[in-house]
């Protein structure tokens, strides 16, 4: 299973979804221990073993077509086992990242006091875990999808040293045609080429003379 493949398949999942990929990202590794492992084993419950990126309960996962043969495309996909179960689960589109996981945790959004403790899951409540214990897996998540080359990379943090010009588009936007402008090089004063093409010779000009004593 190559990252690439896994990455795209979140980000197509999430975008069918109408869910920040970010968001998605962030619940699989949870749920698979930071690992995103698409076959990774977790508790055993009532729904027996579960198991994949959002731990499908043995009758889920057959239900909406997972092939432990072939894990990620089963699962990921606008059409894949995950998207379904979301859909049949009440996930509307642009729904918050509290309901995605109260969808994967407690089977409905808005069961943010829900827990699963009780069935093998972590402590804490649908909230305690998206406010207070999935902040590293935030970072996994957005470490994962910053490797693929969609359109759809995960936000950045500005760059302080690296201020945004006027007119050029943001990162992760795609340019218009009216923002794209041909590179504009400025001559180095003061050097010219040689015939060699490898060497540069200073120009005597009085105000150079100092710099090509350092770069001389």
């Amino acid at each position: 299973m190559s990252q690439n493949a896994l990455a795209a398949g979140i980000v197509n999942t999430a975008n069918a979804l109408g869910m920040s990929p970010v968001d998605l990202a962030t619940i699989m590794s949870y749920e698979t221990a930071g690992t995103f492992d698409p076959t990774k084993a977790g508790p055993t419950t009532q729904w027996g073993q579960h198991r994949g990126l959002i731990q499908f309960g043995e009758p889920q996962a057959q239900q909406y077509g997972v092939d432990w043969q072939n894990p990620v495309a089963s699962q990921l996909g606008p059409d894949g086992a995950v998207a379904q179960y979301f859909r049949a689960h009440g996930w509307q589109p642009g729904m918050s990242m509290l309901d995605a996981y109260s969808v994967v945790n407690a089977g409905a959004p808005g069961r943010y006091n829900a827990s699963d403790a009780n069935n093998g899951g972590a402590p804490g409540t649908v909230a305690d875990k998206v406010n207070n214990q999935m902040a590293a897996h935030r970072a996994n998540a957005e470490r994962l999808l910053a490797g693929y080359g969609g359109e759809q990379a995960p936000q950045q943090a500005p760059q302080q040293d690296m201020p945004q010009q006027q007119g050029q588009p943001q990162m992760g936007q795609v340019p218009q045609p009216n923002q794209m402008q041909a590179p504009q090089f400025k001559p180095l004063q003061g050097y010219q080429m040689t015939q060699n093409a490898l060497a540069i010779q200073p120009v005597q000009n009085p105000r150079f003379n100092q710099l090509a004593k350092y770069m001389g």
